[in-house]
């Protein structure tokens, strides 16, 4: 038998191709691993007459109207989603949301 020695370029192939085959290995365990359950958003966020009013997830209400919160005043982007309705997953998105639009 003949002893092959590798050259340089065989062994930086050969270090790439581990390589690959590692990336390749890790990207199928990441999406793999099991997805955490989201909660149905209990409440929507909506225009209401150029003020943010809070309605049920599935459009019931207005429950609570913000006057002090003025959709004009908004970012334009946040203007769109409310126009839209943003929905809120539970009492503390609620109110960082809130808390982001300026109440």
């Amino acid at each position: 038998m003949q002893n092959r020695q590798i050259d340089g370029h065989g062994l930086y192939l050969s270090l790439l191709a581990g390589l690959a085959v590692l990336c390749l290995a890790a990207t199928l365990i990441w999406f793999a691993r099991p997805q955490p359950e989201t909660a149905a958003p209990r409440y929507l966020l909506k225009d209401s007459g150029g003020h943010v009013a809070l309605y049920t997830a599935d459009g019931i209400g207005p429950l609570a109207t913000y006057d002090d919160l003025y959709t004009r005043l908004l970012p334009e982007s946040d203007v769109l989603a409310l126009q839209q309705g943003v929905f809120v997953a539970d009492e503390a998105e609620l109110q960082r949301r809130l808390e982001d639009y300026g109440l």
